[in-house]
């Protein structure tokens, strides 16, 4: 399922990019869910709480936060999500490059453009390793993986702590968890815990400190294991 989200405070404009992205799904075969967001705000709000969009179809000119500004805070929070601009003037696209933008779009877009660019999107988006999950509400989630820093499993429950500090409980066995995730990026570092390389800020004998301030304990038996996959994935990032 893809993800694509249209910020527009034109609705008339808004309408028209949610019907070509249809178009664009239905050419292409891809079960695709889009949601049109009226302002920065409002998709900024949306976005702290679901990250795992494919590609955001932006306006430059908004009320309020302006698609450039929006942009700027996405970067600013490390996010790499696929920026394509639409905008009725060509004043900005320096600034677009700045933000890594995917692309830049004038008005009146052409399908055949917004289209080649979705297909950039998506081909950049199915880089990063991804966890599907079904919460204890029945609800269908496309988490990125780097942004999980801790899985938990909590009697008849697991929990997925993602590195904003938000805490899902997820429908499946934590060894199913371990086993959908990437073992070059996660370790399991207690019977109960398996955390994120990239979120581990300190490593101590009997703890892990995360980047957020979160402790996760080590057991004895695997310290050597945590502290080999610790070393060797830092090594590999330099």
């Amino acid at each position: 399922m893809r993800k694509i989200a249209i910020c527009d405070d034109e609705a008339a404009q808004a309408a028209l990019l949610e019907g070509y992205v249809r178009q664009w799904a239905a050419e292409r075969r891809e079960a695709a869910e889009i949601e049109v967001f009226p302002s920065g705000e409002a998709f900024l709000f949306a976005w702290e709480e679901e990250k795992g969009w494919d590609a955001l179809l932006l306006d430059i000119q908004m009320g309020g936060i302006s698609g450039i500004e929006l942009a700027k805070k996405l970067r600013a929070a490390d996010s790499s999500l696929p920026i394509i601009f639409i905008t009725g003037v060509p004043d900005y696209v320096e600034e677009g490059y700045e933000v890594e933008a995917l692309h830049y779009l004038l008005k009146p877009v052409s399908p055949e453009k917004l289209f080649s660019c979705l297909d950039r999107a998506v081909k950049r988006s199915a880089r990063e390793p991804v966890l599907l999950a079904e919460t204890a509400d029945g609800e269908e989630l496309r988490l990125l993986q780097r942004e999980i820093a801790v899985v938990e499993a909590a009697g008849r429950r697991v929990l997925i702590t993602l590195e904003n500090g938000q805490t899902l409980e997820i429908k499946a066995g934590f060894q199913e968890i371990l086993s959908a995730l990437s073992s070059e990026d996660f370790v399991q570092c207690h019977r109960s815990y398996l955390v994120g390389l990239r979120q581990i800020s300190r490593l101590q004998r009997d703890q892990l400190v995360l980047d957020g301030g979160a402790v996760v304990p080590i057991s004895r038996r695997l310290f050597s294991q945590v502290n080999e996959a610790f070393v060797r994935f830092y090594k590999k990032e330099g």
